[in-house]
């Protein structure tokens, strides 16, 4: 029975095709909107779904930001998936942040970190990794906002 029930499961999975990111992430984003007139944060996570560090990064960002409300903040993704530097600084423009992120990427773009970025003066104020836990994430949030 056991057996049966394992091979259904992997039928129907495999029948839902590939999953780029888990439900919910930030990456299922696809269509970048310009932020509210009251953020004062921008969580910007340079993604791309080939990425090994995005896909460690992406659930820790999401379970942050579903744990507590961040007034001011508003996450977005920058998708990197396809590398079409044009589009994803197109989309770096909606959000206000094309130069910012030009001078974080002059060269090329890499992905696998959220970079926090002060609306106002459009600087990096802070750099979450991977390897942070998710109470580092929160608290690199919280710096970012004060």
């Amino acid at each position: 029975m056991r057996i049966v029930l394992a091979a259904l499961s992997l039928a129907a999975l495999t029948a839902c095709g590939p999953s780029i990111a888990a439900p919910g992430s930030l990456a299922d984003v696809k269509e970048i909107t310009v932020p509210a007139e009251d953020t004062q944060l921008l969580a910007v996570l340079s993604y791309a779904s080939w990425c090994g560090a995005c896909k460690a990064l992406d659930p820790k960002v999401e379970a942050v930001r579903a744990s507590q409300a961040y007034p001011g903040v508003e996450f977005f993704a920058l998708d990197y998936s396809a590398r079409n530097r044009e589009a994803y600084f197109d989309d770096a423009k909606t959000l206000g942040i094309a130069e910012t992120m030009h001078m974080v990427f002059p060269d090329r773009v890499k992905t696998g970190q959220l970079y926090l970025i002060d609306r106002s003066s459009g600087t990096v104020v802070g750099t979450v990794s991977q390897s942070m836990t998710e109470v580092e994430i929160s608290a690199a949030i919280e710096a970012a906002l004060s």
